[in-house]
């Protein structure tokens, strides 16, 4: 797909990998569809980095654990800018909740925001995409398809989003792609000590941190190549096979 003057929709666009993603697609003179939660000052200012990069951009605000919200979101970007080409599905939370103290709502927390969130975006973004076509693409996590202590509730989020790619793709094809990127230790946790920092680098078989500018490069090419339906592409430095 040539990604020049699409329509871009990107979740969580103005922090972390998101704004890693929204700055690799600025230079093709996107429309933009910034999403935000909280988040307002970052998302405006990806979409001024758009603006002045030749392309045409807004912000819309959308919980992601609230469906009418992102049906919502995905009308005012339509209106302003015509069907989505690509859906990026980036925006999630992550924190540890250890087995037996994870409560009712924080199960319902991860699974509202890391998969249903995205499910219900998609759903609402594929239903005009599929006139002319596009990209769905998800960010899961390399440990969707890894067990990981502590983090129950997480991992069993990121591994329906794997899932749901893969049968999205197979519902939407021929006119719509879906893939997912799983990135391992790439941003790690503002709260990580130097010991959590040092050992998620010697589980990569690479021994080292990945760049949120590999994730945004991986995302350029499941984009660009026509090719490519129903994918999980690991960008963990080998850490899916340690």
């Amino acid at each position: 797909m040539l990604i020049a003057n699409r329509h871009v929709f990107i979740t969580g666009a103005g922090k972390r990998l998101g704004r890693a993603i929204t700055d690799a697609l600025i230079p093709h003179r996107i429309r933009l569809s910034a999403h935000y939660r909280t988040s307002a000052a970052e998302a405006a200012d990806a979409a001024r980095a758009a603006e002045r990069a030749g392309g045409r951009a807004h912000t819309v605000t959308a919980d992601l654990a609230n469906v009418e919200e992102l049906r919502a979101a995905v009308r005012a970007a339509e209106a302003r800018f015509g069907a989505i080409d690509i859906l990026v599905n980036c925006a999630s939370d992550f924190f540890p909740t250890p087995l037996f103290e994870v409560t009712e709502a924080q199960w319902d927390h991860f699974l509202d925001v890391n998969l249903k969130g995205q499910f219900f975006l998609a759903q609402a973004a594929a239903t005009r995409m599929q006139e002319k076509g596009g990209l769905i693409l998800n960010l899961a996590d390399v440990n969707g398809t890894k067990p990981m202590k502590n983090f129950t509730p997480y991992v069993i989020s990121k591994a329906g989003l794997v899932m749901m790619t893969r049968n999205l793709a197979k519902e939407l094809a021929p006119k719509i792609r879906v893939n997912a990127i799983s990135p391992g230790p790439v941003l790690l946790p503002e709260n990580y000590t130097e010991a959590q920092r040092q050992r998620s680098i010697d589980r990569t078989l690479l021994k080292r941190l990945g760049s949120p500018r590999d994730i945004a490069e991986a995302a350029l090419f499941l984009i660009e190549n026509d090719y490519i339906n129903g994918v999980e592409l690991a960008v963990d430095g080998g850490r899916s096979l340690a």
